[in-house]
This record gives C-alpha cells, structure tokens and sequence, in this order.
C-alpha cells in the first residue's frame, strides 16, 4: 500500500510539473501574439497616417482641399466662384485685412481660432492678409475663377482626344487654348462655347503641317468660223443711174443728178474685197464684192499657285490695272483702275484624315479692245471674263474639276433687196449674208497639296534666266541670238559649265576647297602656270541653254601632259560658236 501510494505521489507531482510548463509555454506564446498584433496595429497606423500626409500635402499644392494650410512663403489658393475653402493656421488668428470685398467674404470658425472661412463671390484676384497673436503677417493669394465645369464636361465628354483648357474671362467671355486632333474639331469646339458665352477666344491649334499650296489650272479653247458675201454696185448714164447697196458694203456719201449727168460718191472701202468697173463713154458701171471668210482660233493655259496657311484668305493676280473713265460729278471724269490679268483667291480650312475644303474663286479677265467705245472723245477698252467661285471638298493631292463651260454659236444674218435678192444665183448681187459659227471649251481644275519649307542648302544656286549669258556683236548680229548658253571663263574645266553647280574635281584650280562654281571666282589657268592644274583629255561640251539639271557630267581622264587651254580673247565661252539650242530660239 505504501509503494502504490509512494509511485502515485510521484505520478501526481510529474503531471502538475508538467501542467506548469506547459502554462508557462502558453503564456510565452500568448505574450508574442499580442506583441505582433501590437506592431501590425501601429505599422498599420503609420502607414495610414504618411498617406495622410500625402493626400494632405497633394491638395494643398492643388489648392483644392476644403482646408488650406498656411505655410512659409508663397500662399495661393484656386478655387471657383460660389465654393468655399477653409483656411487654417498653427497659431490663433488675431486679424484677417486687406481683401476685396466685392470677390470673396471672410467669416470665422466658431470654437476653433486657427481657422476662418472664405466664400467667392464672383471671379477674380484679391489677397488677404493674415495676422496671427505672435504678430507675424502671412499673406494668401486668392483666384477666383468663373465656374466652366458645365462646358468642360461637354467638351471632355465629346472630344475624349483633344486637350482643352477653359478660362473665363468675363461674364461674356471665356477663352479655349489647348490642342485638337482634328482641326475641324475648332469649329465645332467653338460653336459648343458659343452656346454658353456670346464671346470665344479662339486659342486651339493643330500639330503637324498647316500649309497648303493651291494650284489651279485654267485651259481654253476658242474657234470661230465667219463667211460672208456680198455686193453692191452702180450704173449711171447720161439719162439715169440705178445703184444697189444692200448692207451696205459701200455706203452712198453724195448723189447728184441734173440734166447735165449724175455724180455719186462712195465711202467704206475697207469692207470690200474686189472693186471693179466698166467705162464707156456715155455710162460708167462700178461693182463692190465683199468675199470673206475668216477663221480664227485662241488657246489659253494658266496655272496659278499660291500657298497659304489653315483657314487663312490668299490672293494673286498675275496682270495689272488698266483706267477706266469714270464719272466724278458735276460733268467731270475721273478716273478708276480695274485689275486684269489672272486672279485667284482661295481659303483652304484642313479637315484631318487628308482632306481639306477649299473656298475658290478664280477670274480670267483680259482687255477686249475689238469692243471698244469712245465717250467724251476718251476710248473705254472693254473686258472679256471667265471666272468661277465656289466651296469643294476633297483629299490633298487629287485634281477637281470645279467649273466648265462648252460653248457652241452659230449668228447668221442677211440684207437683200425684196424680189431680186431671193432669186438663185441673180440675187447675190442684190443681198449680202453673213454666217459665223463659234464654239469655246473651257476647265478650271484645283489641287491641293501639303507643303513645308525646306533648308536653304537643298535650293539650286541657280535660278531661271541665270544658265544664259549676254551675246557678243558676232552672236547677236550674224546669229540674231538674244542669249546663249553661260558655259564659259569659270567653270569649263569642272563642271561642264553648270554655274553654281558643286564641283568634285579637288584639282580644279577653280573651285578650291570643293566650293561650287561662281562667276567671277577663279580664272581659267594660263599656258605656263606652274600652279596651273591638268586640263582633261578633251574639251569640254556647251551645255544647251534649256538643260536646267545639275546633274553631274561624266568628264574624261586627266592627262597630265596637255596642258591647259589658253584663254579666248574677248569672248572667253568655250561653247564654239555659241549657238543656242533649238528649245531657246
């Protein structure tokens, strides 16, 4: 009984050792539970509080949070008109000075000194003065600015690619800058803030290329047919006269009859084609045929090219100004200037995705002085006129025919004498018929195309008029040329005679340094030089008048044992006789 008891005791005492470890272990183990879960609590709380501060000072540089922070410096506050914002200080405010009224109004925080409230009235700038019980003074900057959000969102929810800034700038005014994707999106744009504000400032643009070159091309064609026949003739003897004059070819100035014979006089003989006549001595017959026929035919092609910015009106006129007399009161006669020639006036307006809309006017005007008219002893010269104004729309780079006319005319006319004009073959010399047929065709075509300007150094050095050169006595006078090809002293030996031209001939005595030919620069190397650099194996060819490439020339291998050619006296081109090519005479 007491060994049972004794290894009972024993069992007894290892359970409760083993209870009390086991308590102290979960004791441990509860203290590190609640540690983690104490620092996970203040991690978290940190966490927190940092984005606070974030948040805190992103609005605060926004200038929209609902409590605005004074700090050191600069204090600026943008808010819209019927909002308010807090403001708030680290210390008790003491007074609030020096604001517009008329903008924004000031009202404090009751139980709370550090902070006041301001509420905008109407848009605009003031600033407020604070001063807090350290007397230290702050000042804010206050924007008050008119309330767009309204056409904001409609223009943000219409036109999601387009940034676009609104300002208000009065009551009536509101102003639009930013950057369209589309630039018909201005248009559209600028009518939506019409809606709101009677005034727009218009300050949107577009990126990418906003020149346009126009170019308009004009062809005619005219034929004109006109026959005519007539005659009239008279037959006077010593008892009686008989004329005929229908027309009249040759008009009656005098007629005088007596008993001693009968006199007439004719005028007009600029309109008859064959006079005869047959004498004898007791009558006098005399014939005026008027035969003619006339053919005539005109063509006329104009191209005009203007270029100009979006939306922006171009004019051109390749003509000049005639005077007209004009009426200037009281019975004098003044005097007006009226344009002729050829004129174009365009507006293009780009419209994205290449294509643009143009506004067109085009006139062909030139002097018409077959119709002529003399008033008050001054001659008024009459106008003959084409032209065409309309509104297209297309891509950039294709061709539009925007006007055309095809013409067709046939005028006839006769004047006979009743009876005898009608009969066959006898009425010819009793009538005069004319019969003109006409007809004209004309085009007017346009074509739009993107353009940019380019580095000055991809411009050819030479322009139109500048490969000629004045002839000498034998070109002008034996040759009757007016210029020929500028093939001579400076650039024979480098570049074929291309002034202007870049030589690569690094021997050229001409163009050191690999400079491009100029008139005037070097002199052709004189037979002797030491310096004087190897001429080619032959001599060089003129280049004709009309070649207007810079296209290099294939030259010849350099000997170096012909010498240089020696300098012509006088006349120094190396052209042989000069003579222009075909295409210039």
């Amino acid at each position: 009984m007491i060994g049972m008891r004794s290894r009972g005791a024993r069992y007894e005492l290892g359970k409760r050792r083993f209870a009390s470890k086991r308590n102290v272990a979960l004791q441990h183990f509860r203290g590190a539970g609640m540690l983690s879960k104490r620092m996970m609590t203040v991690s978290l709380l940190t966490v927190g509080w940092l984005l606070a501060q974030v948040q805190q000072g992103r609005c605060q540089s926004e200038g929209t949070s609902p409590v605005y922070n004074i700090r050191e410096g600069h204090n600026e506050i943008s808010l819209f008109e019927r909002f308010s914002t807090f403001i708030e200080h680290s210390a008790k405010i003491k007074k609030v000075m020096d604001f517009d009224e008329e903008v924004l109004t000031v009202q404090t925080v009751e139980g709370n000194p550090q902070q006041f409230r301001i509420y905008a009235l109407k848009s605009g700038v003031t600033s407020i003065t604070i001063i807090d019980e350290f007397n230290q003074s702050y000042t804010v900057e206050v924007l008050v600015r008119g309330d767009v959000r309204h056409l904001e969102s409609f223009i943000r929810r219409l036109y999601p690619n387009d940034s676009i800034a609104v300002e208000e700038v009065s009551d009536s005014a509101v102003r639009l800058d930013g950057w369209v994707s589309k630039p018909e999106n201005i248009s559209e744009i600028q009518a939506i803030a019409e809606q709101f504000y009677p005034d727009v400032l218009n300050h949107m643009k577009t990126g990418g290329v906003q020149q346009v070159l126009l170019k308009c091309t004009v062809l005619e064609v005219q034929r004109s047919k006109l026959r005519r026949l007539g005659m009239n003739f008279s037959l006077i003897r010593p008892d009686g006269f008989l004329m005929s004059t229908p027309g009249p070819i040759t008009p009656i100035t005098s007629l005088t009859a007596s008993g001693a014979g009968t006199t007439a006089a004719f005028s007009g003989f600029g309109n008859t084609s064959i006079a005869y006549g047959f004498t004898r001595p007791n009558s006098v017959f005399q014939g005026f045929i008027q035969a003619m026929l006339e053919e005539g035919m005109l063509k006329s092609h104009a191209t005009p090219m203007i270029v100009t910015h979006n939306g922006r009106p171009a004019n051109f006129l390749s003509g000049g100004e005639t005077p007209v007399p004009i009426a200037a009161g009281l019975g004098v006669t003044g005097v007006e200037f009226k344009e002729f020639g050829i004129q174009m006036n365009a507006v293009p307006y780009i419209l994205g995705n290449g294509r643009v809309r143009l506004e067109v006017e085009t006139i062909i005007r030139d002097r018409d002085f077959a119709n002529s008219v003399t008033i008050a002893g001054t001659t008024t010269t009459a106008f003959k006129t084409n032209s065409a104004n309309t509104q297209v729309e297309m891509n950039f780079g294709e061709a539009l025919v925007i006007a055309g006319l095809v013409s067709q005319r046939e005028d006839s006319s006769t004047q006979k004498v009743p009876f005898f004009g009608e009969l066959p073959y006898i009425g010819a010399a009793f009538s005069r018929k004319t019969y003109q047929e006409s007809e004209s065709e004309l085009i007017i075509l346009v074509t739009p195309e993107f353009v940019a300007p380019m580095p000055a150094n991809q411009l050819p050095t030479t322009g139109p008029g500048t490969f000629t050169d004045t002839p000498v006595d034998r070109e002008l006078f034996f040759h009757g040329l007016l210029e020929v090809p500028k093939t001579g002293d400076v650039c024979d030996q480098c570049q074929g005679g291309m002034i202007g031209a870049p030589c690569h001939n690094s021997n050229c005595p001409n163009c050191p340094s690999s400079e491009n030919c100029a008139p005037g620069s070097a002199k052709l190397s004189q037979p002797g030089d030491s310096e004087a650099a190897p001429s080619t194996g032959r001599a060089t060819k003129a280049r004709p008048a009309s070649t207007s490439s810079a296209a290099p020339v294939r030259k010849a291998p350099i000997s170096a044992k012909t010498p240089a050619p020696a300098p012509k006296k006088g006349n120094t081109r190396s052209g042989g006789t000069g003579l222009i090519s075909p295409t210039m005479r």
